[in-house]
């Protein structure tokens, strides 16, 4: 298992918090999603077999919320 911390500085209510999450974690392989309107911050536990940051950082800016 492999964590990762991504800066989303587009994150700013918990409506963004539970789009942020259930966009990750619908993801093959990821296991925890943290994500934090104060910090701006997602810390993502994941599979790096099943799915890589890359692909993380797809799925965030799917979403509308960019990873910086």
């Amino acid at each position: 298992m492999t964590s990762k911390t991504f800066d989303v500085p587009k994150i700013h209510c918990e409506g963004c918090v539970q789009t942020v999450t259930e966009a990750v974690r619908k993801l093959p392989g990821v296991e925890k999603v943290e994500a934090s309107a104060v910090t701006k911050r997602v810390l993502v536990e994941f599979d790096p077999r099943r799915v890589d940051e890359a692909r993380i950082r797809e799925a965030l800016k799917a979403a509308g919320y960019p990873a910086a």
